[in-house]
């Protein structure tokens, strides 16, 4: 999905806690690889959703899993619905940033926005093998 306002964003000084990765495109077939290389156990600590060219993870720190080109995400307590990346914050208020959002977008939250595109991750389930296994 896309916003229905233009983002600007700008650099976040005050880094947010990762708490959910998300890949695109090739980045997403890296993390997948990463994921499938999990074994049983620490795949069942991360909640995640697999679309068309995406995955997003969420879990502890410590858990969420590297791959090169994979954006780390966070959330704010000005927009708790809201996981945006650690480093990257829209120029607007957030707390107005997540009304716009939810005015437009209440049905899929909570969701995670990353520049110009919005991933409805409010059906996130326990990380499968079996599903990350499937061809996209």
């Amino acid at each position: 999905m896309t916003p229905p306002f233009k983002i600007e964003w700008e650099n976040r000084f005050d880094a947010l806690a990762p708490v959910a990765v998300v890949a695109f495109d090739a980045a997403a077939e890296r993390l997948r690889a990463r994921l499938l290389d999990f074994d049983d156990e620490k795949l069942s600590r991360l909640q995640g959703v697999r679309g068309d060219r995406l995955i997003f993870v969420a879990g502890a720190p410590a858990e969420l899993p590297w791959a090169d080109g994979v954006v780390y995400l966070g959330r704010d307590p000005l927009a708790p619905s809201v996981f945006l990346p650690t480093n990257r914050r829209p120029s607007m208020p957030l707390d107005l940033f997540e009304k716009a959002l939810l005015a437009r977008f209440a049905e899929h939250r909570p969701f995670a926005v990353v520049e110009k595109r919005i991933v409805p991750v409010g059906a996130m389930r326990p990380v499968s093998r079996r599903v990350l296994s499937l061809k996209s």
